[in-house]
């Protein structure tokens, strides 16, 4: 089960988790804006009755970096020290079934080759407090997007922000809306944001592409060069109902992918 953003809402997630149960899942994947803060009391809680809920049904959550994280802690565990080919999954010592997937990161599940990519731009950048509830390393880097773009086939990607030139509802394409009331140069840096992401769709050429970040659930298709398409799943975030903020991959998933 595909997962929006949870922000740390330990409540919402723990529903989330059982309707997964549920569900009959052993694997949610979250799209970022996970809930990685600070080492604080808030933090440990948030983590420790999230993997309270998934062990007792026998779930691993798996999740990418989305803006609203601390990446600073992010970046002093000892695998993200690491170049980016030997980068891998990992989890905190009390908390095994919460793994974060680094940035390219690929994997194969059930026949098809998966791709992580945190990270987005925040609009709200300026209203925050640097290194307290804003980290410079919420955007993807130049060498993110160069590794995450190496050559080799990936059917899903798994993403906190959209490529530019995904038409979503309300937001666009990516260009900066000055009607929005947010700052122009948070917009700029938005709008650049997705064209990083778009340089390594493009490249990679996924069949199904699932993001969150915009906290609204909405499907459209992203045309690639050369005229293929990528289906793009957008999701909802915590407070939301089950059917806006998660997403099942079966059988119908598979055939849109494929139409």
């Amino acid at each position: 089960m595909f997962l929006g953003d949870t922000h740390g809402n330990a409540g919402w997630t723990r529903q989330a988790i059982d309707y997964a149960a549920g569900n009959g899942c052993d694997v949610i994947v979250q799209v970022g804006d996970f809930g990685f803060w600070s080492d604080n009391a808030d933090t440990a809680a948030f983590l420790a009755i999230t993997q309270s809920r998934l062990a007792k049904h026998g779930i691993t959550l798996y999740w990418v970096d989305g803006n609203h994280e601390d990446h600073d802690r992010l970046a002093a565990r000892p695998t993200m020290q690491k170049p980016h080919r030997h980068r891998g999954p990992w989890s905190l010592p009390d908390s095994p079934n919460i793994i974060h997937l680094p940035r390219g990161y690929r994997w194969h599940w059930w026949g098809q080759a998966w791709m992580s990519l945190g990270g987005a731009a925040s609009v709200d950048r300026l209203a925050r407090k640097p290194g307290k509830s804003w980290w410079p390393g919420e955007t993807l880097t130049d060498e993110d997007v160069e590794f995450a773009s190496r050559p080799g086939n990936v059917d899903v990607i798994v993403a906190h922000d959209a490529p530019y030139g995904v038409d979503i509802p309300k937001i666009g394409i990516g260009e900066p809306n000055t009607d929005s009331g947010w700052p122009f140069v948070a917009l700029l840096e938005s709008s650049e944001h997705r064209r990083k992401v778009r340089q390594v769709v493009d490249a990679v050429r996924p069949r199904l592409y699932v993001h969150g970040h915009y906290h609204l659930r909405y499907q459209a298709y992203y045309r690639l060069p050369g005229g293929d398409r990528t289906l793009v799943q957008g999701l909802d975030c915590d407070g939301t109902p089950a059917h806006l903020s998660t997403m099942f991959l079966n059988r119908s998933t598979h055939e849109e992918m494929d139409s």
